[in-house]
C-alpha cells in the first residue's frame, strides 16, 4: 500500500511541476523550451493582411486589405537574419530589410520592416503560432523612425498566415 501512496504522489508531483507544451523541455525541438513556436516553424514566407485602425491616416499610408509579403530566416536564439530576411508590399517586387526578434516560448514577435529610406520603418508586433496564423498590429512608423508610407502615423491590424 505505501509503494501505491508513493507512486501516486510521485506521479502527482511531477505532473503537477509541468508547466511547459514540451514534457521534455526543449528535447529533440527546435528552439529554447520547445513551446508556442520553433524555430522551423516560424522561418519562411508570412503573407499578411492590414485593416487600418487610425481614422485618418496621412496621403500614401497604406490601404486596408494591404498584403505584405514577407520572408523571416530565425536562427535558433529568435534573432531575424537581416541579410536573408526581408518584405515587399504587394504587388511592387521591391524587396525591403526586415529585423528583430521572436519569443519561442510563447511566439510573440517584434519585427521592424525597413523602408528604402535611412531612419525609416514600421513596427509588426504580435503572436506567431505553431498552425502558421499570426495576429497582431502593426505602426508605421515605429517609433523612433520616419514613416515608411505618407508623412504622418498609421496603424493597422494584421492578420497573417505562413505559405511556405
Amino acid at each position: 500500500m505505501k509503494k501505491i501512496l508513493y507512486m501516486a504522489a510521485l506521479t502527482a508531483l511531477v505532473t503537477g511541476c509541468e508547466g511547459s507544451t514540451d514534457p521534455i523541455e526543449g528535447i529533440g525541438g527546435d528552439g529554447p523550451g520547445g513551446g508556442a513556436i520553433t524555430q522551423a516553424q516560424a522561418t519562411g514566407d508570412w503573407t499578411f493582411t492590414l485593416d487600418r485602425t487610425t481614422a485618418t491616416c496621412s496621403s500614401g499610408s497604406l490601404p486596408d486589405n494591404q498584403v505584405l509579403i514577407a520572408h523571416l530566416d530565425v536562427i535558433s536564439n529568435g534573432t531575424l537574419v537581416g541579410t536573408t530576411s526581408g518584405w515587399r508590399a504587394s504587388p511592387s517586387t521591391t524587396v525591403r530589410g526586415l529585423d528583430g526578434t521572436l519569443r519561442f516560448n510563447d511566439g510573440f514577435a517584434n519585427l521592424i520592416l525597413r523602408g528604402s529610406a535611412a531612419n525609416t520603418g514600421m513596427e509588426l508586433r504580435g503572436t506567431l503560432t505553431s498552425a502558421g496564423a499570426f495576429n497582431g498590429t502593426l505602426s508605421d512608423p515605429a517609433a523612433g523612425l520616419l514613416p515608411v508610407f505618407g508623412s504622418g502615423a498609421c496603424a493597422y491590424t494584421a492578420t497573417g498566415v505562413k505559405t511556405g
